[in-house]
C-alpha cells in the first residue's frame, strides 16, 4: 500500500491521500513529495485527507506544517480533513486545528 496518493479536482483544488504510519521513518520522505505536488500542480487549495492515517508522531506533524507552508508560498488554501480520533487528539496536543482548518471538525469541504 502507498504511503501517499494526490488527486486534482475540476475546481483545481489537490487532494493529497495519506495512509499507514506518519513518523520518523517516513515523514521526511512524504513531506518531500507533497511539497512537488503542490509546486507543480499550482493548485487553488490543498487538502490532506488523513482518513487512512493509524499513527502520526512529531515528524508527521511537521510533514503537515511544510505542506501548510507550500500551500500559502503558493497563495493556495490548505486544509486537513478525516483524520481519526487519535490523529485528532494528536493534533489538538499540539496546538494546530485552527491552522489545520480543524477548530470545528464536524465541517469538511
Amino acid at each position: 500500500m502507498r504511503t501517499i496518493s494526490v488527486d486534482t479536482d475540476a475546481d483545481g483544488r489537490l487532494t493529497v491521500f495519506l495512509r499507514g504510519d506518519l513518523d520518523f521513518t517516513n515523514a521526511s520522505q512524504v513531506a518531500g513529495a507533497v511539497q512537488e505536488a503542490i509546486h507543480r500542480g499550482r493548485p487553488a487549495a490543498v487538502r490532506i485527507d488523513l482518513a487512512d492515517v493509524t499513527f502520526l508522531d512529531s515528524s508527521g506533524i511537521g510533514l503537515l506544517v511544510r505542506a501548510m507552508k507550500a500551500a500559502e508560498e503558493g497563495g493556495a488554501g490548505f486544509r486537513v480533513a478525516n483524520p481519526t480520533s487519535k490523529v485528532l487528539d494528536q493534533l489538538w496536543l499540539s496546538g494546530l486545528l485552527e491552522a489545520f482548518g480543524l477548530a470545528d471538525p464536524a465541517e469538511d469541504p
